[in-house]
């Protein structure tokens, strides 16, 4: 769990402030323990209970293990397991040495809060099985308090319940811990799955874009350059017209490419010339229909645009899905409809803006509702119910009323206004 990334906490301590608070702690702990045991040799009072007074030997091993048994807890963020080893062996020596002695028993309180420090912090931070271990050498040494004096055997209860529950604080602090960081994995899941449906839905649009520019400039140039090879010999004026018309289609799919790509690099265009910005157009807006009007004359088709309504700007999603709506039906107009000729209408109404392209020619019926197509109508009328699915509109395409085609794509504006707040 290591690999999980914690969120940032303010007001907490560092580990390394915690071990000096862990030093000054068992610094204070150790002074007190080493006052009291060095007043007790001094001033030997058995209180009528048969003590023996303790000698030399035995009251410097005692308070070398009070020493050794502060170090352990002081560093015991730094070696958890071997800070609970230490705190162990140190006092089996202490009961081995002095076990009947009244020195004992006051060296044996801090030995009690030293393993419970030690305990809590090897279950809350090691494996379960490392915990269990530490509470069994913690009851073993709370055991020993029975082979020594009176007083250390009143205090063998005592030892027991405070090691019994410093290990069951530490095993719920680490199941805290684990829960903590399973939730933060599964929120990471949850990120890292949002984030690939959102590149999946780029890269869809992104298609979806290409496919729009590329069907409809690419249906151009087929028709200008057949045109152009048919008159090349008969009039090289109309043939020079045909490839004029080609450069300029060309040049302008060049440019709608150029940026998306751009788009989906993140950075301008390899080879491009940073200082021609001009040559990143912007999004086609409904706006730049008599351009793609002009656009559709060149592949053999005659358009007829009408306007209808109150014409406001829209948003730039509205705008643009709008104008690739108009575009990819001209562009099956050219491609299937064996026509020159159509009519496109664009109404703006209060709560929602409708296009209709209708053409005499032939096509394929398809009709899609609620935006999903059903039909063969190919790539084409899919894109278009994706566009208009987008924003929970309705698309029919299929005859029309008086022969021919019809598309009719119908946009609500109230959808539209709360995908430009998003």
């Amino acid at each position: 769990m290591s690999d999980i990334p914690r969120p940032p906490v303010t007001g907490r301590l560092r580990p390394g402030h915690w071990v000096l608070v862990d030093l000054a702690v068992s610094l204070a702990l150790t002074v007190l323990t080493w006052l009291r045991v060095l007043d007790a040799y001094r001033v030997f009072d058995p209180h009528h209970r048969g003590y023996a007074e303790p000698t030399a030997t035995e009251l410097v091993a005692v308070l070398g293990c009070v020493v050794v048994v502060g170090a352990a807890a002081g560093l015991r963020r730094l070696a958890p397991v071997a800070a609970a080893g230490v705190v162990f062996a140190a006092w089996v020596v202490v009961v081995a040495v002095a076990g009947r002695l009244t020195i004992a028993n006051l060296a044996g309180f801090q030995v009690v809060l030293a393993a419970t420090m030690t305990v809590y912090l090897v279950a809350a931070v090691g494996a379960p099985r490392v915990g269990a271990a530490a509470l069994a050498f913690g009851l073993v040494g709370a055991g020993l308090s029975g082979f020594g004096s009176r007083e250390l055997w009143n205090n063998l209860v005592f030892a027991a319940l405070a090691v019994v529950t410093a290990w069951a604080l530490g095993s719920a602090a680490a199941r805290y811990r684990a829960y903590g960081a399973e939730l933060r994995r599964h929120q990471l899941d949850l990120a890292r799955a949002e984030l690939a449906e959102e590149l999946a839905e780029e890269r869809i649009r992104l298609a979806r874009e290409l496919h729009d520019v590329i069907a409809h400039s690419m249906s151009v140039v087929n028709v200008q350059a057949g045109y152009g090879r048919f008159v090349i010999g008969r009039d090289p004026a109309k043939a020079e017209q045909a490839l004029d018309a080609i450069q300029a289609v060309s040049r302008d799919a060049m440019v709608e490419m150029r940026g998306l790509l751009t788009v989906l690099r993140g950075a301008p265009a390899e080879g491009a010339d940073r200082g021609a910005g001009a040559e990143f157009a912007p999004a086609p807006r409904l706006a730049d229909l008599e351009r793609l009007v002009a656009s559709s004359a060149e592949a053999g088709v005659r358009v007829e645009l009408r306007v209808g309504g109150r014409v406001r700007p829209l948003s730039d999603g509205v705008e643009l899905s709008a104008f690739r709506i108009v575009q990819e039906a001209l562009t099956n107009v050219a491609r299937h409809a064996r026509t020159d000729s159509a009519r496109v209408d664009v109404a703006y109404e209060d709560d929602r803006l409708v296009l209709e392209v209708t053409d005499p020619g032939c096509g394929t019926p398809v009709v899609a509702t609620g935006g999903i197509a059903t039909g063969s109508g190919g790539h084409g009328l899919a894109g278009i119910a994706e566009r208009v699915g987008l924003y929970r509109g309705r698309l029919e395409a299929g005859p029309g009323p008086d022969g021919g085609f019809r598309v009719r794509a119908v946009l609500p504006l109230a959808e539209a206004a709360v995908e430009a707040a998003s």
